[in-house]
């Protein structure tokens, strides 16, 4: 049975979250997914060119895909990026945080 936690996290991806498509890497199969979508707090930074960039953050609830592995893309509104980084910071481990190229 889900905990509360569980059923607002729910909730919150099915109101706010948006259409994405977990592809892994090595022609694994697509795997359809809810993701919240945001800009992270700190930069990338392209050393040859001496530009940087927002990061890009994307969560996806572990329940629809339970192994997200980098090198993997999310393809989200038409655009696709490739998973610099995934991990599973709350303790729980119900989402991945995602670091998009």
């Amino acid at each position: 049975m889900p905990t509360p936690f569980q059923r607002m996290l729910d909730s919150a991806f099915r109101r706010h979250g948006i259409d994405a498509v977990y592809t892994p890497p090595r022609g694994g199969s697509p795997v359809p997914c809810r993701a919240s979508f945001t800009h992270g707090d700190r930069n990338w930074r392209y050393q040859d060119a001496g530009v940087s960039t927002p990061a890009r953050i994307a969560e996806v609830r572990a329940s629809e895909v339970p192994l997200m592995e980098e090198e993997g893309t999310l393809a989200i509104g038409g655009r696709t990026y490739v998973i610099a980084n995934a991990t599973q910071p709350d303790a729980d481990r119900l989402l991945w945080r995602l670091e998009l190229q």
